[in-house]
């Protein structure tokens, strides 16, 4: 198994390609795009977006929001809280990208604090595996990301 030192590091090099994002915000993205290189994330497409995202929200008692396509070169998608839709930039995503935006709806903020961060890892321990949110939480601790503890990841809504 690789260090997690390594990973750290990715994480720092990665970064430098979110320099308009607060800090906090860069190092959310570099974390998830770290974990999505090393674990890998399905690709899919626009049907199969709608469907995973329904699923995801029924299972966790939110409602569905709307899945729109953009057509924007700066983000991959976006939540919309007033609008309740995700706004998914390019034909194809990931699921990754879809949970980080269920869990903006889910937690109700824009931002990437720590409401959303547990909220990303509890996502991601339900819907992608155990071992992308154990990573994902990892890097949230060792890069001093204000995190809530492991154990209340596995908690279900």
């Amino acid at each position: 198994m690789t260090d997690i030192n390594v990973f750290v590091q990715q994480v720092h090099d990665r970064v430098l390609v979110y320099p308009k994002c607060s800090h906090e915000q860069g190092l959310v993205y570099a974390c998830e795009d770290v974990v999505d290189a090393t674990l890998g994330s399905p690709v899919i497409d626009a049907r199969v977006a709608r469907d995973f995202v329904k699923s995801v929200c029924h299972s966790q008692d939110i409602d569905p929001p709307e899945i729109l396509r953009g057509h924007s070169q700066k983000v991959r998608a976006t939540a919309n809280l007033d609008s309740w839709t995700i706004c998914v930039q390019e034909r194809n995503t990931t699921s990754s990208v879809l949970l980080h935006e269920i869990a903006h709806l889910s937690v109700g903020v824009d931002s990437h604090g720590v409401l959303f961060r547990d909220e990303l890892v509890r996502l991601m321990r339900a819907h992608a595996s155990v071992d992308h949110a154990a990573l994902l939480h990892s890097l949230f601790l060792r890069l001093d990301l204000d995190i809530g503890p492991w154990g209340a990841s596995a908690h279900q809504k």
